[in-house]
C-alpha cells in the first residue's frame, strides 16, 4: 500500500507540474486581460443655428437610422433671411438690365459721336484750306475748328460714360456673386434648423432638452452612439505587447454576454501606456519608486456584432488574442484552462 501511496503522490505532483507548464505555454500563446472596455463611435449631436426647439422627434434610447429628424429649431428667422436674400438677388438682377441698356445707350452715342467728329475734322481741314486761299473768311475757318473741338470732347464724354457703365457693370457683378453667397448661406442655416442623425445608432440622454429651450450654436444636445461598429480597449500588460500584432484575431468574452464570445482582430496598439496620457503622469525622478508594470491600450474590432445581442459602451470585457504557432497539444488544452 505504502508503494501505491507514493505512486498517487507522484502521479499529483507531474499532473500539477504539467499543469503549471501548460498554463504558462497557453499564457504564452494566448495572451489575455480582463482589463478591457466596449467602445464605438460617438457624435454628439449640436445645432449650427440659434433657436428655440419646436420640435423633439426621438425619446431616450431611440434606435435612429441614418438621415432620420432628430430636433427641430424655430426656422421662422431663417425663412425670412432666405426672402430677403431672395430680394436682394433680384434687386440686382434687374439692376443688371438697367446697366446693359445703358452700355448699349453709350456705345450708339459713341458711334454717332465718332461719325459726327469725322465729318467736323475733315470741314474744319476744308475750311482751314480755304482760309488759307482767301476763299474762305478766318471766322468762319475757326468756327469749323471749334465745332470739330466740341465734336471730339462729346466723344471723350461719352467714352468715359462707357467705362464707367462698364465698370459700374463689373461691381453689379460681384454684387449679384455676393448676393448669390448669402442666399446659398441663408438656405443653408435654414436647412440646419432641422438636425438629421449624421450616422445609425442609439441617441441617449435625449430627455435633457425639451420644447422651447433655447439653444446655441454648437451646442451639445445630446450623443448618438453609432451601432455599425465597436470595438474593445484591452489594456494588456507591456510584458505581453512583444507577442501581440495588429492583424491577429482573438476572442472577446462581454460580462453582459458570457456564454456568447465574440470574434475580434487587433487593429493596432497605442503609442503609450495609459498613464502616459493621464493628468497627472508619475512622477519617478526622485528615485523612491517601485516598478510597477504598465498597460497599453490595444484596439481589438469586434468582427461578428449580433443585433440579438446589443452591445452597451462602457462595458466590461475580457479579451484573450491567439499570437499563432500554437502547439498541437496547446491548442487542445486551451479550452480545459
Amino acid at each position: 500500500m505504502r508503494w501505491l501511496k507514493r505512486l498517487l503522490v507522484l502521479v499529483i505532483i507531474v499532473v500539477v507540474a504539467f499543469g503549471a507548464y501548460a498554463y504558462f505555454q497557453i499564457s504564452d500563446y494566448y495572451p489575455n486581460t480582463d482589463d478591457a472596455y466596449l467602445h464605438a463611435h460617438v457624435v454628439n449631436i449640436a445645432p449650427r443655428v440659434t433657436g428655440h426647439i419646436v420640435a423633439i422627434y426621438v425619446h431616450d434610447n431611440q434606435v435612429v437610422q441614418a438621415g432620420q429628424p432628430l430636433v427641430e429649431v424655430d426656422p421662422r428667422a431663417y425663412v425670412y433671411d432666405v426672402q430677403k436674400a431672395e430680394a436682394e438677388l433680384t434687386q440686382a438682377e434687374r439692376q443688371t438690365a438697367a446697366i446693359q441698356a445703358n452700355i448699349a445707350g453709350a456705345r450708339a452715342n459713341i458711334s454717332a459721336d465718332q461719325v459726327n467728329y469725322q465729318n467736323a475734322r475733315h470741314n474744319a481741314q476744308r475750311a482751314a484750306a480755304l482760309a488759307a486761299q482767301k476763299y474762305l473768311s478766318a471766322q468762319q475757318a475757326d468756327n469749323e475748328m471749334t465745332a470739330a473741338k466740341s465734336a471730339g470732347a462729346r466723344l471723350t464724354a461719352d467714352q468715359a460714360a462707357l467705362a464707367e457703365t462698364q465698370a459700374q457693370q463689373v461691381l453689379n457683378g460681384a454684387r449679384i456673386a455676393a448676393a448669390k453667397a448669402a442666399l446659398r448661406t441663408a438656405r443653408l442655416y435654414l436647412s440646419e434648423t432641422t438636425l438629421y442623425a449624421p450616422i445609425a445608432g442609439v441617441v441617449s440622454k435625449v430627455d435633457k432638452i425639451h420644447v422651447g429651450d433655447v439653444v446655441n450654436v454648437n451646442q451639445d444636445l445630446f450623443p448618438l452612439i453609432g451601432n455599425a461598429e465597436y470595438w474593445v480597449e484591452a489594456n494588456y500588460k507591456e510584458t505581453d505587447l512583444s507577442r501581440v500584432h495588429p492583424g491577429q484575431s482573438a476572442k472577446i468574452t462581454v460580462d453582459m454576454y458570457p456564454d456568447h464570445p465574440f470574434k475580434g482582430k487587433v487593429v493596432s496598439l497605442s503609442g503609450g501606456a495609459g498613464n502616459a496620457f493621464s493628468l497627472l503622469p508619475p512622477e519617478n525622478a526622485t528615485g523612491n519608486w517601485v516598478k510597477v508594470t504598465q498597460r497599453v491600450p490595444v484596439r481589438v474590432l469586434i468582427t461578428n456584432p449580433d443585433s440579438r445581442f446589443p452591445l452597451r459602451i462602457g462595458t466590461s470585457a475580457s479579451v484573450t488574442v491567439d499570437t499563432g504557432g500554437a502547439p498541437g497539444w496547446v491548442k487542445a488544452l486551451r479550452p480545459i484552462f
